[in-house]
C-alpha cells in the first residue's frame, strides 16, 4: 500500500507541474494600417477587396455595407483583441468607412503572434 500512496503522490505533482500547450487564435481578416492608410473615397468594389481582402461578412440586407473583423487571443490570456472595419458603397464606389481605430501594422502583428 505504501508504493500506492507514493505513486500517487509523485504522479499529482507532476501533472500539477505540466500545463497543457494552448495554441494562439488568430481567426477573421487582418487589415493592417497600412492597408487602411491607403483607403480612399470613390474606390472600386475590386479595388478595396483587393486591397483590404474579401470581407468576413456582406449583410443580404444592407449589401452596401462590408464588415472586416479579426479577433486575436493569445495562448494564455483570457483577453480577446477585437479590431472591426465597415466599409460603406454607394453603387460601385465607396463613400466612407468606419472603425480601424489603432489598427497594428504588419509588422506589429507578427511580433504579437510571436509574443
Amino acid at each position: 500500500m505504501a508504493g500506492c500512496s507514493t505513486y500517487d503522490n509523485i504522479s499529482t505533482k507532476m501533472i500539477s507541474a505540466v500545463t497543457p500547450y494552448r495554441i494562439n487564435i488568430v481567426q477573421g481578416n487582418f487589415v493592417s494600417r497600412e492597408a487602411y492608410e491607403k483607403l480612399k473615397p470613390g474606390m472600386t468594389r475590386d479595388q478595396v477587396r483587393e486591397l483590404l481582402g474579401t470581407p468576413l461578412l456582406i449583410d443580404m440586407f444592407h449589401a452596401n455595407h462590408w464588415y472586416y473583423v479579426f479577433y486575436f487571443k493569445r495562448n494564455n490570456a483570457s483577453t480577446l483583441e477585437r479590431r472591426h472595419l465597415t466599409t460603406y458603397f454607394k453603387g460601385n464606389a465607396l463613400a466612407k468607412w468606419t472603425g480601424g481605430e489603432k489598427l497594428p501594422s504588419e509588422y506589429d502583428l507578427i511580433q504579437e503572434i510571436d509574443g
